[in-house]
């Protein structure tokens, strides 16, 4: 599952991942795209690159729409017998509320990995305007990519990983630009520590 605020870079992870999983790697992989609005932008950047999203519309998969999620995550499972499913929570969903639920209910699971894109130069901004979801985001990640570490001031890097330890002392930071995206190394050890 992977986390993170508006424009954080979620989506530009999400393709770099699922086409290396299924280029390189040659594995099955679905993507649900959850939206606030009514359009998605992301499910159609993402199908256009011919990746198979389910998209869910109209609310938050951590609040209003758990139930759907639970039938698009077991529909998923028994139409695609997939290697990986990835979601893409809304840029406002609480990860813990999600979590439980696919806990809960979900079919065929056989773990879950929490995964936080954090935006590298509006990380001190977000963490004034709106602290508790943003760490609640990155209190249940296992791993943070520091994302847009390019267009970063002097120090805000530190200051992110310093921060997100003190959030979540379990969880890895890792820095990218995800415009340059994550090479091979990078990617192997994040599809590693998900598989563990």
């Amino acid at each position: 599952m992977v986390s993170g605020f508006l424009g954080s870079g979620k989506t530009t992870l999400i393709r770099q991942l699922a086409g290396y999983l299924v280029v390189d790697r040659e594995q099955k992989v679905v993507i649900i795209e959850n939206e606030v609005g009514e359009v998605g932008i992301d499910d159609r950047f993402l199908s256009g690159e011919g990746f198979q999203v389910r998209e869910i519309y109209g609310g938050c998969i951590c609040c209003q729409l758990t139930g759907e999620l639970t039938l698009a995550v077991n529909q998923i499972a028994e139409r695609f017998s997939p290697d990986w499913v990835i979601i893409e929570a809304t840029g406002v969903a609480r990860p813990s509320t999600i979590l439980n639920t696919l806990e809960r209910y979900g079919k065929g699971i056989d773990g879950i990995f929490t995964l936080a894109v954090a935006d590298t130069g509006r990380w001190e901004e977000l963490m004034e305007i709106m602290p508790e979801l943003i760490s609640a985001q990155v209190a249940e990640a296992k791993l943070v990519i520091a994302s847009k570490i390019d267009e970063a001031g002097e120090g805000e890097l530190q200051r992110l990983m310093e921060k997100v330890k003190e959030i979540n002392p379990r969880a890895g930071v890792v820095a990218a630009s995800l415009i340059e995206g994550l090479d091979e190394p990078a990617l192997r050890r994040l599809l590693q520590d998900a598989s563990a």
